[in-house]
């Protein structure tokens, strides 16, 4: 067939590399990418399909040719300059400007073109083109149709809704709740990240059957980035009321719509509402303040803030809580996969490559389940380090090590790249491409600057800001305390969260998964990663690049020579060196060579090595503005730092043998980051230190025998980050009074602060900017716990602080702007009071703090009950979502509050060895999770031991209870009707489950893990009616679980290190070379070998 043949070679074209460095030239890849996906999708079904009409092939003729013409043009152009030089000449620059305007618009006409033969070719063909996880039925998707097209709909949506069945309850109840007394739209955001499945959740759970008597009208609005105001009206409209009806103006149009959705019994789903723009949120607005009152919106989004933007902008305030969707649990990934996988092995490695992302797994699905011949796996495979395939014949039972081994970016670069001809790849990369064009264009270089690390990598934000100032993408004048900020966009739509709270620890975000695939394809002639093996490779073309070392490397790569314009170089630690261990690689040295190749480089990030000396021999030292060598074995700075005179960076954290800093580090005049953190050795700093004008960052915490800083730190007019400053005497305090910049200070050896004039010199409470504190003493017996009672009263930092940290204050009393019942620290976010050993009143009224969010009071030995002055006089903690109390060995009970309304956010309590807790009588309305880590009989035995939280616990984990065994009775867990997960860790008197826990009616998951007596699990688990999922892990001696629950339709169970248990897999052929699927529909059982 012609046509198909002419669609092939456009493809290649379009896939070549060449064409690749033609449009990053004419900084149009996003377009590539789309052009790529829609004639891709062409060409697979012109290819593929039997049926295929002779309209479509025609049409698909009559447009290949041209567009090849157009894309030969492309790979003409800059061909008189070289494609490096070409945008340094002006005269050639506006030639180029003229001819790229018409390229681009060309292509973006074929591009229209393709797209709406796309749309032919789906009604001819809907299934090979639909949309992840339900059939597109075009921009609106109506839900008062005939039941047997809902019938329909239901059972395409039920086969992918893998692990969100709880999710979708809560939602449903929430839509069910009553709220006839609130006259206004109702609105419920579910947020998450491109394919993890928020269009999937959102229309199950409008076509929920429970749903069916309380909304007459159930409608569906796909919105585009191009919507507008009379679009969006038409689409909430039936087809056959769009086509009868003109409307003269959108007033006309609302008026309809108000009269069809009459009462405000509707639901209206708006799904994928993104948009930034303040006109587009003038639009929306516009519509939804139109509808009737009463009704109810789903709105769907990537970004976090689109819901409470848009609910302020229309004056909604009924607004539930946001439902985020993270990715799937590995449990639920591999049933997933099981489902048409030929192998069950096979199948889990494969659902670990896909990240518990449902458009990966199902990309996955539609790619492994039709027949694939015995060449495909090889020829994906054939490449891995170190697993080269040299007999195909003996691939199936090998084929799980050989998945496992090849890393999950390698793998989907492969994938897509070796399947060309299937459209699956280009929905991930088409579904991507959005969120990377929604950037604005400073913020894209950042976000592909993200490719050079591997997936499912933990991002430090401030190590990310550093790196990127460090490569120009982040403006030099952006002060580091105000990078993040700079950083907003792209952490809120590319990122989520791994810790929530921003003022606590480094805050650490991991990329979504599909973005991340979409960067390193975008990126993979600039960005690149490495891994130490004996034939590992590096493109020439690379300007980035990323090391991934394990614990007994030792050199370089070599490939790495011809890597000439090299400018940034991060080593990362793989999976066998765990940071938490320190672990270093094995190399010693950097060689001359590499300061020779690397004539551009600008960024080193070394960690975790054993070199002694640091860096300084390169043959362009102006260029380096980052450096980066902790946990490195180095013992000095030398005196020939100073010919770094670019560095902005120097991070030398846990370098433990590190004893003093050369003074000709204070001569890097250019120097905003200075972080000595953990460097126990550290003896002394450089006595000129005032000299550093640029420094905004200086961390010296937990650096022991660092005695005292030098004087001259006032000098440091930029500082914004102080970390560990050490107080010797009144004096050195004195040196904060001119530090009017600091954001974030944290003060150690406050037992030595004599001098109190000097201490209320330092004026903290003047410093406006100021938003974290920590302070800290060294326990001591010998301690003035009257000193240090005047020395915190002192210390009162400004009202807007949003931090705040004790640790180890020996006073009596805490001070007056810590209890005061007219609340002083309005603006405080989180507070940590750590080992206040002698304090009577330890917990002052953080109830009246309305901003309230964490809290953790640690240590505090005195205190008996929590009570009244806990809560403050009508206290109610009202923003506290978050609550820690730990190693009170004193504390009994938690009272009652006398008023109602308490904590009405707090979703998570921890309580830590508090043995004598014997009961939690506190109310508490949104409590979801429950953490006991300790020995306690009495809260788990005693009847009515946990009322306080039985009506809404959802999530209870228990660890290191050594009074919990086979006999427990476990009355005090047994009102805990709604617990849905059950964790039991550390157990180690524990032979078998407490037989009291098979009250527990509700339990769909259990998780038993590191409980080394533990010989057999209970055959009453088989009674348990919703158990879904039971994961055991680091149990040496288990060796049964009951039959009958292996034997269960759909149960899921996980087993890691227990070597005890026989193995056991799916009922499945473990060799299927045809690639047809097994039926595995049933149980599942996981082994992985440890």
């Amino acid at each position: 067939m012609a046509a198909a043949g002419d669609l092939r070679r456009v493809v290649d074209m379009l896939r070549s590399e060449r064409m690749e460095e033609q449009f990053r030239l004419l900084r149009a890849t996003t377009l590539l990418v789309y052009l790529r996906s829609a004639v891709s999708l062409i060409q697979t079904d012109v290819a593929a399909s039997k049926g295929a009409s002779l309209r479509l092939i025609f049409c698909a003729r009559s447009l290949v040719g041209p567009l090849r013409e157009l894309l030969e043009q492309v790979l003409q152009l800059h061909a008189e300059v070289g494609a490096e030089k070409w945008r340094q000449v002006p005269a050639v620059l506006y030639r180029y400007l003229d001819i790229r305007s018409d390229i681009i618009r060309d292509v973006r006409q074929f591009l229209h073109r393709f797209r709406s033969l796309k749309s032919y070719a789906q009604v001819e063909h809907p299934r090979r083109l639909s949309r992840y996880g339900y059939a597109d039925d075009g921009d609106i998707a109506s839900y008062t149709t005939t039941s047997g097209a809902r019938a329909r709909r239901k059972e395409a949506l039920r086969e992918p809704l893998v692990g969100r069945s709880e999710l979708l309850d809560e939602m449903v109840s929430v839509l069910l709740a009553d709220r006839s007394g609130y006259r206004g739209l109702f609105l419920m955001p579910v947020v998450g990240g491109p394919g993890v499945g928020k269009t999937r959740l959102a229309k199950a759970a409008m076509m929920d059957d429970r749903l069916k008597h309380r909304f007459r009208v159930r409608l569906g609005v796909s919105v585009t980035r191009d919507f507008c105001r009379e679009r969006l009206l038409l689409l909430m409209m039936s087809p056959e009321k769009r086509a009868d009806v003109v409307f003269h103006s959108p007033e006309a149009m609302e008026q309809h719509l108000r009269r069809n959705l009459g009462r405000g019994d509707y639901l209206i789903l708006l799904d994928d509402v993104w948009s930034d723009d303040e006109g587009k949120w003038q639009e929306i607005g516009e519509v939804m303040n139109a509808l009737p009152s009463g009704g109810t919106i789903i709105l769907t989004t990537r970004t976090p803030d689109i819901a409470p933007k848009l609910a302020t902008f229309t004056g909604t305030t009924n607004v539930s809580k946001p439902f985020y969707l993270q990715p799937l649990g590995r449990e639920f990934s591999s049933s997933f996969v099981a489902r048409w996988m030929a192998t069950c092995h096979s199948g889990t490695k494969i659902a670990d490559k896909c990240g518990g992302i449902p458009l990966l797994l199902d990309c996955a699905r539609m790619i492994f389940s039709q027949p694939l011949d015995t060449g495909f796996w090889p020829g994906l495979l054939d490449n891995a380090d170190k697993k080269k395939i040299h007999r195909p014949d003996m691939l199936w039972p090998e084929l799980p090590a050989y998945i496992d081994y090849l890393p999950t970016d390698e793998f989907w670069h492969r994938l897509l790249d070796h399947s060309p001809e299937l459209p699956h790849g280009n929905v991930v990369l088409e579904c991507a491409a959005a969120s990377y064009q929604h950037l604005p264009a400073d913020l894209q270089s950042c976000f592909l600057y993200c490719s050079v690390f591997p997936s499912d990598y933990d991002f430090d934000v401030e190590e990310l800001a550093d790196l990127l100032t460090a490569q120009g993408y982040i403006p030099p004048i952006v002060a580091e305390s105000l990078r993040k900020g700079f950083l907003h966009q792209l952490l809120e739509q590319c990122f989520y969260p791994l810790q929530e709270y921003e003022y606590g620890d480094k805050p650490t975000y991991r990329m979504h998964k599909v973005l991340h695939i979409f960067a390193q394809n975008m990126d993979r002639r600039i960005s690149s990663i490495v891994r130490v093996t004996t034939k590992a490779k590096a493109q020439s073309t690379i300007q980035r690049a990323s090391l991934i070392v394990h614990p007994l490397t030792t050199l370089f790569p070599k490939s790495l020579r011809a890597c000439k314009g090299l400018g940034a170089l991060i080593l990362l630690e793989g999976e066998q060196m765990r940071p938490s261990e320190q672990s270093q690689c094995e190399i010693t040295e950097i060689p001359q060579m590499f300061f020779q190749s690397f004539r551009r480089i600008h960024t080193l990030s070394f960690r975790a090595i054993k070199i002694r000396m640091l860096p300084t021999k390169f043959s362009d030292p102006d260029r380096v503005k980052y450096l980066n060598l902790s946990h490195a074995a180095i013992e000095n700075i030398p005196g020939s730092i100073s010919r770094l005179q670019s560095l902005q960076t120097l991070i030398l954290s846990y370098c433990d043998k590190l004893q003093k800093l050369h003074p000709n580090t204070t001569k890097l005049t250019q120097l905003q980051k200075l972080d000595l953190e953990g460097c126990c050795n550290l003896v002394e700093l450089p006595q000129d230190m005032g000299k550093m004008r640029s420094l905004e960052y200086l961390n010296v915490a937990e650096c022991s025998s660092l005695a005292q800083l030098p004087r001259g730190m006032g000098q440091l007019k930029s500082l914004q980050m102080l970390l560990g400053y050490v107080v010797t005497d009144g004096s050195s305090i004195l040196e904060l009074q001119s530090l009017g910049n600091l954001h974030k200070l944290s003060l150690w050896s406050l037992e030595k602060a004599s001098d109190l004039v000097n201490v209320r010199i330092a004026r903290l409470e003047y410093k406006t900017n100021l938003e974290s504190l920590s302070l800290h003493w060294n326990m001591d017996d010998s301690n003035d716990a009257a000193l240090d009672s005047v020395v915190l009263e002192t210390l009162q930092p400004h009202q807007r602080l949003k931090a705040l940290e004790i640790v180890g204050y020996d006073g009596k009393n805490l001070p007056s702007w810590i209890t005061t019942t007219e609340p002083y620290l309005e603006s405080l976010v989180e507070i940590k009071l750590i080992n206040l050993r002698s304090c009577e009143r330890v917990l002052p009224p953080l109830g009246l703090l309305p901003c309230l969010k964490i809290a953790e009071i640690s240590g505090a030995e005195t205190v008996v009950s929590v009570s009244t002055n806990f809560y403050g006089h009508k206290g109610t903690f009202r923003s506290l979502e978050k609550l820690t109390f730990s190693y009170m060995h004193n504390l009994e009970v938690w009272e009652q509050a006398q008023w109602s309304g308490m904590f009405p956010r707090l979703a998570e309590l921890a309580i830590i060895q508090c043995p004598k807790l014997r009961a939690l009588h506190m109310e508490l309305p949104s409590l979801e999770k429950l953490i006991l880590w300790m020995n306690n009989k009495m809260l788990y035995d005693l009847k009515g031991a946990l009322r306080g939280v039985a009506k809404t616990l959802e999530h209870i984990s228990i660890s290191f209870s050594e009074g919990l065994l086979a006999s427990s009775e476990c009355e005090g867990l047994q009102d805990l009707g709604r617990v849905t997960k059950l964790e039991i860790c550390g157990c180690n008197e524990l032979a078998c489950l407490p037989q009291g826990l098979q009250h527990l009616l509700s339990i769909r998951s259990l998780t038993i893990d590191n409980c080394r007596e533990l010989e057999a699990s209970p055959d009453w688990l088989d009674n348990l009616p919703s158990l879904q999922i039971v994961q055991l892990s680091g149990c040496p001696l288990l060796h049964h679980i009951p039959g009958g629950l292996q034997q269960r339709p759909g149960i899921i169970i996980y087993v890691e290190d227990c070597p005890s248990l026989p193995k056991q897999r799916l009922p499945c052929s473990p060799t299927q070379p045809s690639g047809n699927p097994a039926d595995t529909k049933g149980k599942e059982i996981i082994i992985e070998d440890v």
